[in-house]
């Protein structure tokens, strides 16, 4: 399990989008308020971020809080599209940098709230039944996320449509599955300065868990597991898909 931060907007520090809150992505690894799974997020963190038209990537298999240089980091640069994760690790044997979210690949970025159930070795195989040996040549570490976003990754450079390629891959854990919970966050950039946030609540035969939304008029919109702030959070509705573009959201449910 783990709590995660997307962004997309106007350029703002990173600072400023995870960590100033009264309830920081710091703050939501030392003490959540609503997971339920775990009561820690303290093996790793990750940001990624989009700046000079190119994908940045921190991570740390540390806790957040024990990173001295994050501070520094995160106010020395800015973006206009962010992605940030605590981690609390599912199975405590895939702990590491490689499994540590967000994961990064060509000009996507991926978060993972969430978990396969029973994901087992027989489970793994399954799943990979579905990718091309290319990409699963590419998968680095052993969680069932960075399997996932393999799964996205070739969807979509098969259709050309993220939403489509989301969508089709929970349905393929749906089938292969007995429960899961899989609320993502996915960001994509493109050549031509087009960007793009998308994220999921979805639990299947389980209570997904929490995510929220807020529009900030000056800047853009903010998806995150926890309430950062006192601004107007709207609550994401359970087995929905969020597309924002333009600065616009659209919400539909699956």
């Amino acid at each position: 399990m783990c709590r995660h931060i997307g962004y997309i907007g106007k350029k703002k520090s990173l600072y400023s989008i995870l960590l100033e809150h009264d309830h920081s992505l710091t703050k939501m690894a030392y003490k959540p308020k609503e997971m339920n799974e775990a009561i820690l997020n303290a093996d790793g963190f990750g940001i990624g971020w989009l700046k000079n038209n190119r994908l940045g990537l921190y991570k740390n298999n540390l806790p957040i809080w024990n990173d001295l240089n994050l501070n520094y980091l995160a106010k020395s640069i800015s973006s206009e599209l962010v992605i940030g994760n605590v981690r609390s690790a599912t199975i405590s044997e895939n702990l590491g940098f490689n499994n540590t979210h967000p994961f990064q690949f060509d000009n996507l970025l991926f978060s993972h709230n969430g978990f396969i159930s029973k994901f087992t070795d027989d489970t793994r195989h399954t799943l990979k039944s579905y990718l091309d040996a290319y990409y699963i040549n590419k998968i680095k570490g052993r969680t069932d996320s960075e399997l996932i976003f393999f799964l996205i990754i070739q969807y979509f450079k098969n259709t050309n449509d993220l939403k489509k390629s989301i969508k089709k891959s929970i349905e393929v854990i749906k089938k292969n599955s007995e429960s899961s919970m899989l609320n993502f966050l996915v960001a994509i950039h493109d050549k031509k300065g087009n960007k793009k946030l998308y994220a999921t609540k979805v639990g299947i035969n389980i209570k997904p868990p929490s995510l929220y939304y807020s529009f900030e008029k000056e800047n853009g919109y903010v998806i995150s597991s926890e309430k950062l702030n006192n601004n107007n959070w709207k609550r994401v509705k359970n087995n929905s898909l969020i597309e924002i573009v333009n600065n616009s959201l659209k919400n539909q449910l699956l």
